[in-house]
């Protein structure tokens, strides 16, 4: 039996595998220098921030010093609302709506919303479906 083969097999196995292990290495230790880098100019910009906002933070400071209140919590959560409110709304209008197979050929637009309007109102009507319902 001829070990040559084998050996040349092994061979090319182990020099394939080593510099597989060789580049995942490197790729590695690439992916961690360049999130290192990431993370140091992240670290700058708000540093700088942080510096160029000092001045409007001392101006706040004074006014609140001299009697200008701060809102309520029901306020700010009034606030934040309306807030999430716009977001969702410029979303909306950003992302049309998803068009359905059967309106494909009306040229009809999908609107959840309304779909689940009228069918609380067929339900609060008692219909369902196309049959009324007897209580």
């Amino acid at each position: 039996m001829d070990i040559q083969p084998i050996i040349d097999g092994l061979q090319v196995s182990g020099i394939g595998m080593g510099m597989t292990s060789v580049v995942l290495i490197i790729l590695a230790v690439s992916v961690r220098a360049v999130s290192w880098a990431d993370a140091t100019i992240r670290r700058r910009q708000a540093q700088q921030t942080t510096d160029e906002s000092a001045p409007t933070e001392e101006i706040v400071a004074t006014e609140t010093e001299v009697g200008v209140e701060t809102p309520d919590p029901r306020a700010r959560a009034a606030a934040i609302a309306v807030a999430l409110a716009l977001s969702k709304r410029t979303q909306a209008h950003e992302m049309p709506a998803v068009p359905t197979p059967t309106s494909a050929l009306t040229g009809a637009v999908h609107d959840a919303w309304l779909t689940e309007g009228r069918a609380r109102q067929r339900a609060r009507r008692g219909f369902v479906g196309s049959a009324k319902v007897r209580r």
